[in-house]
């Protein structure tokens, strides 16, 4: 076998003739026992396991993914730092990182992000992320909140980066 002893401590024992049918053979199946983790994964995140960090490519899924934070200065997907927490109290002691702990699951996670849509007009002000909308009548998400150059530009929201201010902001119609 290609096991340690004791072999119960195992996730599945093997000779390694059999790595190619019992492994490698189901890899690519959402219902085998090592393609729920890999397939299972891209496909949703219900199975317990969320789709790698790097693999978003845009900021607004990877936000929406509670086990991803989004970085500007890099352009790119990570995990957040809430997942290196394995207990409950690490886990809610670190605000910094607004970590929650998800007890269904047994993991840090960081805190679900409020959507601005769901924000009464009153609120709506106190989150940076949110404005009120042009016609005062909802909570509307920011656009152009990014505080790097590369963040700002990459913007689908088509953001332009102010030098003077060192600020992001959205780039201004030019026809009247």
């Amino acid at each position: 076998p290609i096991v340690s002893v004791p072999q119960d401590d195992h996730f599945q024992n093997l000779m390694i003739d059999e790595v190619p049918t019992m492994v490698l053979g189901d890899i690519c199946d959402p219902n085998g026992k090592f393609g729920k983790l890999v397939v299972g994964a891209n496909q949703s995140s219900s199975t317990g396991v969320h789709k790698p960090c790097k693999q978003h490519v845009l900021m607004g899924e990877c936000n929406a993914d509670a086990g991803c934070v989004w970085y500007d200065a890099t352009l790119s997907c990570a995990d957040t730092p809430c997942m290196q927490h394995c207990a409950e109290p690490e886990c809610t002691a670190d605000t910094a990182n607004k970590c929650a702990w998800d007890t269904a699951k047994a993991l840090c996670q960081k805190e679900p992000e409020v959507g601005c849509d769901s924000l009464s007009l009153p609120e709506c002000p106190k989150n940076p992320a949110c404005e009120i909308s042009k016609d005062n009548s909802t909570c509307v998400d920011k656009k152009c909140v990014h505080d790097t150059e590369q963040g700002c530009v990459a913007d689908p929201d088509k953001c332009v980066w102010n030098n003077i201010d060192q600020t992001c902001v959205e780039q201004p119609c030019n026809y009247p």
